[in-house]
């Protein structure tokens, strides 16, 4: 993998990338590219920072829609027009670029999100007042292997700050009524994955998607949860190949 950059209206965003594919992958909250090594490794594509994650530059969020900005101008500069993969956050990251700049999108590929995301208030509180306790609590609903989620504990109370920020934009993010209403409706092929013990944005969620989406496929992966990607590497490159291989080969 190599790391490059570019800048959007003076941001420099920074990603990952594996070979010359159409395909861009966006993390969720308080995580950043590195969390999407295993599918950059063996499908390809480019991996982003969000602002204010990992090497990008930091600048004022206050929306969703914020993030989309810079997602579907990366997309315009490096390759017109890509696949999208989006994880929790990133998933309602995407699901806003599709709103705005549906120009750029082949496709969307939503990972363990929803479009709702309503957070725990204890979770926000929490950030606030005992940031390493929480995080603990956070990390128990986001990954059902116990060794794994300890790997990531010292990583997100470093990063409770801006955990704190990207779960209060997701409290704010809702396309529920729109995707009801048909205001919003996605008509670009569609993956939606979801682990089978997601505590954080359950299968229920996916399912919506599912129901409410015409061309989409969903896949729920067994023993896994809200870290899907990473707790089932396997499994989640495997449904995307597929996924690929079918719209796109």
């Amino acid at each position: 993998m190599e790391r490059g950059e570019v800048f959007v209206s003076g941001v420099r965003i920074s990603y990952l990338k594996w070979k010359e594919f159409p395909i861009v992958y966006i993390h969720g909250s308080a995580c950043d590219a590195t969390i999407w090594k295993d599918q950059v490794e063996e499908i390809g594509g480019y991996a982003l920072d969000l602002p204010n994650h990992g090497m990008s530059d930091k600048v004022e969020v206050s929306r969703i829609d914020d993030y989309a900005y810079f997602v579907a101008k990366f997309v315009e500069k490096k390759l017109k027009k890509a696949v999208l993969v989006g994880h929790s956050l990133g998933g309602a990251v995407i699901q806003k670029v599709y709103e705005n700049y549906k120009e750029v999108v082949k496709a969307l590929i939503l990972i363990g999100t929803g479009a709702r995301l309503r957070v725990l208030p204890d979770f926000l509180i929490g950030l606030k007042e005992r940031p390493r306790e929480t995080v603990k609590i956070f990390l128990k609903y986001a990954f059902s292997n116990e060794k794994i989620a300890e790997k990531f504990l010292d990583i997100f109370v470093e990063r409770s700050f801006i955990l704190l920020k990207d779960l209060i934009l997701c409290d704010s993010f809702d396309l529920l009524d729109k995707y009801r209403s048909g205001e919003f409706r996605i008509e670009v092929p569609t993956l939606i994955i979801v682990g089978s013990e997601d505590k954080l944005t359950p299968v229920k969620y996916s399912q919506f998607f599912k129901n409410n989406i015409p061309s989409s496929k969903l896949v729920v992966i067994e023993n896994a949860s809200h870290m899907v990607m990473i707790e089932k590497p396997k499994e989640v490159n495997d449904a995307i190949k597929e996924f690929l291989r079918i719209n796109f080969v």
